[in-house]
C-alpha cells in the first residue's frame, strides 16, 4: 500500500514545493512590513519542507514514514493558510479550508491521517466562523463539511481501489511466478529428457543419437585445424558370453567394458554406444595415421584384459576400424568407411586395428555400389538360377542339382555371386535373394516334365528370422510341391550366432518332409554330439579337402570325414571334384556322391535336362565327356 500511495504523495509534495517557491517572492513584492516578513517566512519554510519531502519520496518508504511525510507537508500547508488568514483577514480566504480538506483527503495514505487532518481543518474553520460570525460564513462551513465528507469517501474508495489493484497485481505476479516456475520446471524436464534421450540407459554413455548430433555439429563448427578420427569398435565373442552366462552377465560386462574404455579415452576422446556391443569413438588431437594406430592398439590391449563379472572371469577381445573425419565428406560416407575398415578387421582375424586407406576406398566404393544396387533391386525379376548337378557314385546318376543364384540387374549388369552374396549377407538383404531363388526353383520344378530334386542354400539371416522362415514355409505349402524335391543347405557358421533358434527352424523344415544338408563340412566348429542333434540328412565336405590331392594326409582326412557321416547315418557328398583323380579319390574314401566341374559347371535348366539323358538314366563315360565338352 505504501508503495502504491507513494506516487500520489510525491506528486502532492512536488506541487506544494513549486507553489510555495513561487509564492515566496510574490509575498515579498505584494506585502510589506510584518505581514511581508510573516508570509515570506512561512511560504519559504513550506517550500523547503515540501522539497525535502519530495526528495525523501524518491526512494520507497515504509507506511509509517510516508504517513509522517504527508502529515508534515499538510502541517506546512495548514500553517500557510492560517498565517494568510490572520495576517490580512478576508472572509473569502475561508475557501482555503474546503480546499485543504479535499487536498488532505487526496494525499492521506491512511484513514487515520485523513480523519486527523480533515478534523483539524473543520475544527479550525468552525473556530474562525465563531470568532468572526456572520451569516455568509456558515456557507463556508457547509462547503467545508461537504468537502470533508467527500474527502473521507474519496479516501475510502481510493484506498479500496489501490488495495484491489495491489491484490490484482500480486495475483498477476503470483501467476507469472507460477508460470515462470512451471516454465523453468518444463525447461529442466525438457533438458533432462533431452539428456536422457542422448544417453544409453545401460552404460550411461552417449547413445547413437548423441553420436550423430556430435557429427553434425562437428561438420558445422570444425575449423579443420586439427585431425579428428572416427573409431568403430566391435567386441569379439560377446554373443558367446551372452549364450554361456546369460544376458544379465552380458549387461554387466558391457557396463564394465564401457567404464574401462571411458577411463582409457579420458578427455581426448569421446565414447558412444551405438547398439549391442558396438561403440564409436571420436578421437581428437592425433595428427597422423601411425599415432592413431598405436592409440587404438593400446585400447585393444586394455579391452582384452580379463573382467571379473559376478564372480566369473570373462575375457574377450575387440576389433577396430577407423577413418579420418573430413569436412569434405558426408557423414554417411565417413561412417561407412569406418564400418568397412571394421568389417575388414573382423574378416582378417579379429582383435586388430584397420585404418581406412585408399585401397580400402576403392573396395568400399565397389561394395557400396553393389549394396546400393541390391537395395533397389527387384529380385523377383533380376535373380536367375543356374544348376550344378550332384552325382550318386554308386548309381553313377544325377540325383539332385544345387540351385545357384545369379544376379543380372539394370544398374550393374551381371554380378558374380562371390561379389554380391557376401554383401547381401552383411547388409541383411540375403533373405530377399533366398525367397527369390526359392520362387524361381519352384517355377522351374513345375515346368519340368520329370522334376530333378533341387538343393537351395539358406543363410544365417534366414535361419535366425522366424518371419523369413514363415515366408519360406508358406511359399512351399502354396506350391504344393513334393517335399522330396527340395533340400535346404546350411553352413555351420550360419548357425553359430544362435544355434538354438537355427536348430528350431531346421526342425520345422524337417518335420514338413524337407531334407537338410550341412554345407562346407569340416571347416566349422561342430563336434560330434552337436551334429547328432541337428536334423541333417547329408554332409557336404568342403572343396578345400580335395585341393591338395598329392598330400598323403588328404585321403586320411577325407576318409575320417566320410566315417563321421556314416556314424551319423547320413549321406556324404564331396564338393569340388574337378578331375578323374579326385573322382577316384572320392570313391576310395567312401563318399556317396560328388559335385564339381567334372560333371559340369553351373548350367541352364535345359542343359541339366540334357545331361540327365533319358530322364535320369545312369551316366556312362561318354555322357560325362559329352557334358564337359559343352562348357
Amino acid at each position: 500500500m505504501a508503495e502504491a500511495n507513494r506516487p500520489i504523495v510525491r506528486g502532492y509534495v512536488a506541487l506544494a514545493a513549486v507553489y510555495y517557491a513561487i509564492m515566496t517572492p510574490v509575498h515579498f513584492f505584494a506585502l510589506s512590513g510584518v505581514s511581508q516578513l510573516t508570509m515570506v517566512l512561512v511560504a519559504s519554510c513550506a517550500a523547503l519542507v515540501s522539497a525535502f519531502a519530495w526528495k525523501q519520496t524518491q526512494q520507497p518508504l515504509g507506511s509509517g514514514r510516508l504517513e509522517f511525510t504527508a502529515a508534515v507537508v499538510n502541517t506546512a500547508v495548514y500553517g500557510n493558510v492560517m498565517a494568510a488568514i490572520h495576517t490580512n483577514y478576508d472572509p473569502s480566504d475561508l475557501i482555503y479550508f474546503p480546499m485543504m480538506a479535499l487536498a488532505f483527503a487526496f494525499t492521506s495514505v491512511t484513514m487515520r491521517l485523513a480523519i486527523a487532518s480533515i478534523s483539524v481543518v473543520l475544527c479550525t474553520l468552525f473556530n474562525e466562523l465563531t470568532a468572526e460570525f456572520n451569516g455568509a460564513g456558515y456557507a463556508y462551513f457547509y462547503i467545508g463539511f461537504a468537502a470533508a465528507i467527500s474527502g473521507l469517501a474519496f479516501v475510502v474508495f481510493l484506498q479500496r481501489a489501490i488495495q484491489a489493484a495491489i491484490q490484482a497485481k500480486e495475483a498477476a505476479e503470483s501467476r507469472l511466478v507460477n508460470a515462470e516456475d512451471k516454465l523453468e520446471e518444463a525447461e529442466l524436464l525438457s533438458a533432462a529428457m533431452h539428456q536422457r534421450a542422448l544417453t544409453d540407459s545401460l552404460t550411461e554413455l552417449p547413445n547413437r543419437r548423441a553420436f550423430f548430433e556430435f557429427l553434425n555439429d562437428w561438420g558445422v563448427e570444425s575449423d579443420g585445424s586439427s585431425k579428428v578420427w572416427l573409431i568403430a569398435l566391435d567386441l569379439d565373442g560377446f554373443k558367446m558370453v551372452n549364450d554361456v552366462y546369460g544376458h544379465i552377465v552380458g549387461d554387466e560386462l558391457l557396463k564394465t567394458v564401457s567404464k574401462r574404455m571411458q577411463e582409457y579415452c579420458g578427455p581426448e576422446a569421446s565414447v558412444s554406444r551405438i547398439g549391442g556391443d558396438e561403440f564409436n569413438i571420436i578421437l581428437q588431437g592425433v595428427e597422423d595415421e601411425d599415432a592413431c594406430l598405436v592409440w587404438c592398439e593400446a585400447l585393444l590391449e586394455e579391452v582384452s584384459k580379463p573382467y571379473d563379472v559376478q564372480s566369473r572371469l570373462v575375457q574377450l577381445s575387440a576389433s577396430i576400424g577407423c577413418t579420418e573425419l573430413l569436412r569434405s565428406q558426408k557423414t554417411s560416407f565417413i561412417i561407412r568407411n569406418a564400418d568397412f575398415a571394421l568389417l575388414h578387421a573382423k574378416k582378417t582375424g579379429k582383435n586388430r586395428v584397420v585404418v581406412f586407406t585408399d585401397e580400402h576406398q576403392e573396395n568400399a566404393k565397389e561394395r557400396f555400389k553393389i549394396e546400393d544396387a541390391l537395395r533397389s533391386a527387384d529380385f523377383s525379376r533380376e535373380i536367375k538360377i543356374l544348376f550344378q548337378p550332384q552325382v550318386d557314385l554308386a548309381r553313377n546318376q544325377v540325383v539332385r542339382a544345387e540351385a545357384l543364384a545369379r544376379w543380372d540387374g539394370p544398374a550393374l549388369g551381371m554380378v558374380e555371386p562371390d561379389r554380391f552374396i557376401k554383401i547381401a549377407e552383411e547388409s541383411g538383404l540375403i533373405s530377399k535373394i533366398t525367397l527369390a531363388v526359392l520362387d524361381a526353383a519352384i517355377t522351374t520344378l513345375k515346368g519340368w516334365e520329370h522334376p530333378v530334386p533341387l538343393a537351395i542354400n539358406l543363410s544365417g539371416h534366414d535361419l535366425l528370422s522366424n518371419q523369413v522362415m514363415d515366408e519360406i514355409i508358406q511359399t512351399l505349402e502354396v506350391s504344393e510341391l513334393d517335399p522330396s524335391l527340395i533340400e535346404f543347405e546350411v553352413t555351420e557358421t550360419a548357425m553359430m550366432a544362435d544355434t538354438e533358434k537355427a536348430c528350431d527352424n531346421l526342425n520345422r523344415l524337417s518335420k514338413l518332409g524337407f531334407s537338410v544338408a550341412l554345407d562346407d563340412f569340416g571347416t566349422g566348429y561342430s563336434n560330434f554330439n552337436y551334429l547328432r542333434e541337428l536334423p541333417i540328412d547329408k554332409l557336404k565336405i568342403d572343396r578345400s579337402f580335395v585341393e591338395d590331392i598329392g598330400n598323403p594326409m588328404t585321403e586320411k582326412i577325407l576318409h575320417s570325414l566320410t566315417v563321421t557321416a556314416n556314424a551319423l547315418g547320413v549321406n556324404c557328398l564331396l564338393e569340388g571334384v574337378e578331375d578323374e583323380i579326385q573322382l577316384v579319390m572320392a570313391k576310395r574314401v567312401g563318399a556317396h556322391a560328388v559335385q564339381g566341374y567334372i560333371f559340369g559347371k553351373p548350367m541352364q535348366s535345359e542343359k541339366l535336362i540334357d545331361m540327365m539323358g533319358n530322364h535320369g538314366e545312369a551316366l556312362d563315360a561318354s555322357d560325362v565327356t559329352r557334358v564337359q565338352s559343352s562348357f
